[in-house]
């Protein structure tokens, strides 16, 4: 039996500190989400998703929306792709509405309905990476596991570490996670260092003298809290004039031309009344989309004749 040195004690309960005092902070000052209301894996799925680049509070609104147009996974595999991308409206990201579709299609076709409950077996569904598997596994199944976002990996690299988050290595990160996981109580834990994150260890401005940590953490302990940016650093491409931009007004406008459709003539006079625009550049993007499951595309629309009708892709729905 290995023996427990007294500097392996002092960590393990320097950790059940830190715990506690995170897991006290969250019952009492922890965000009521609408999604943290049910275990319902679909449920929980529906909100993961729109979550990963969309702010809680466009996603809120929208999760309701959607749930009530598609209010169980049946619902969802079973509905035209073209439903499911005007559902999808105001949340950004397009492609993430296809992801969500094909993977409540590939579990309805697989297993029946029923949702994997392991990270491992959720991996293997078409749209569902590292982060949301986990998610699912954690929030619907109450599988001890880490989830990491990107306010978990800030709150574990200052607070162990006294380090910003680019600095540290996502494996670092991930072993971090693992290790700082209470035994048992992964379903609460994981949501109380995401509200940590979101609510008190933010990229600008920390609050650091409201934060259950701050007796703890290295960041703190280090005077790096004093020198958190003002505001968060954007070193993303501007979304003004971005290929982002021009994606999502396309999508916008096939959201409108519904099943009739548009011509690209007319895509490119809607784009740029003024006449500047590039046809041959709005092209590409539409073949793109149309890889991507986020657009349909006549033969002559795919070779760049200004009278080629594009429209959203209507997919095959299927009869319940």
């Amino acid at each position: 039996m290995p023996t427990t040195t007294p500097k392996r004690r002092a960590r393990s309960a320097d950790l059940a500190k830190r715990q506690a005092l995170v897991l006290a902070w969250f019952d009492a000052q922890g965000r009521a989400l609408p999604w943290r209301k049910t275990r319902d894996p679909y449920r929980t799925m529906v909100a993961e998703v729109m979550l990963q680049q969309t702010q809680t509070g466009r996603v809120a609104p929208a999760y309701h929306v959607f749930l009530q147009r598609f209010p169980t996974l049946q619902h969802l595999a079973h509905a035209p792709a073209m439903d499911v991308i005007q559902a999808w409206r105001g949340l950004g990201y397009n492609r993430r509405a296809v992801d969500l579709h094909r993977t409540a299609q590939a579990i309805d076709r697989e297993h029946g309905g029923v949702f994997p409950s392991t990270p491992s077996a959720l991996r293997r569904m078409p749209g569902l990476g590292e982060y949301t598997a986990h998610a699912i596994a954690c929030f619907a199944f109450d599988t001890q596991v880490p989830v990491v976002d990107t306010n978990v990996r800030r709150v574990l690299a200052r607070a162990a570490l006294g380090r910003d988050a680019p600095e540290v290595p996502a494996d670092r990160i991930g072993t971090l996670a693992t290790e700082w996981l209470p035994d048992g109580d992964a379903y609460r834990w994981n949501q109380a260092l995401m509200d940590v994150g979101a609510m008190l260890c933010r990229v600008a401005k920390p609050l650091c003298a409201k934060c259950p940590l701050r007796t703890t953490c290295r960041y703190r302990a280090k005077g790096r809290h004093r020198g958190a940016p003002v505001r968060a650093d954007r070193r993303q491409e501007p979304f003004e004039g971005s290929r982002r931009q021009t994606r999502g007004t396309i999508v916008d406008h096939l959201r409108r031309a519904a099943q009739k459709g548009v011509t690209v003539g007319e895509l490119v006079r809607e784009m740029h009344p003024d006449g500047d625009g590039d046809p041959r550049t709005v092209v590409k993007i539409l073949v793109k989309l149309e890889v991507e499951g986020l657009a349909e595309l006549t033969p002559a629309a795919r070779g760049g004749s200004a009278r080629g009708v594009v429209r959203l892709p209507a997919g095959k729905k299927k009869h319940r």
